[in-house]
């Protein structure tokens, strides 16, 4: 008898404890995502609020990538959110093969509220990266340039090694 009641007091902490678990808020990212200029929106690309609150997976990185594994800058100033990231991730890989182009001066690619990413052509008039490789390069920033909830830095897309993303609050 002794043995059944600790049984059930182990399972009710057990259930206690479960539901303790905070579970995330999901972000209204289509009210508050803004594309790059001449990209399409969310809404245009069928995009829901649970596509773009998919969770960015740890690297994402093409194994024969070398660009993404060699350049790279973290900054803790000037950092943003980790959670505002996800949405402006998921809607550049949502485009997939779409070029996402850079010409002279930096170019706002995605902006949450006051977080943005920022593509810069490096060393170069303009650059030009599918919008799924620039996806990939902030996916690196947030995997690399973490503090704690923050992130700050940029890397380059992969396809060219000239387009920087660089993602800011």
């Amino acid at each position: 008898m002794v043995s059944v009641k600790i049984v059930l007091i182990s399972a009710t902490s057990l259930v206690g404890a479960v539901s303790a678990v905070p579970v995330q808020k999901e972000i209204d990212y289509l009210s508050i995502l803004i594309p790059g200029e001449g990209l399409p929106t969310p809404q245009e690309l069928g995009l829901t609020n649970k596509d773009l609150n998919k969770p960015m997976p740890r690297c994402m990185l093409p194994s024969n990538d070398n660009v993404l594994k060699k350049r790279s800058e973290c900054r803790q100033n000037n950092t943003c959110s980790l959670s505002d990231s996800t949405g402006c991730f998921n809607d550049r890989l949502s485009l997939n093969e779409t070029p996402c182009q850079v010409d002279g001066r930096p170019k706002q690619m995605c902006l949450v509220g006051s977080y943005s990413w920022i593509g810069n052509a490096e060393g170069v008039p303009s650059a030009s990266s599918y919008c799924r490789d620039v996806a990939h390069g902030g996916n690196a920033v947030n995997n690399d340039s973490r503090f704690g909830d923050r992130v700050g830095g940029s890397k380059y897309a992969g396809g060219n090694g000239n387009l920087k993303v660089n993602i800011a609050g």
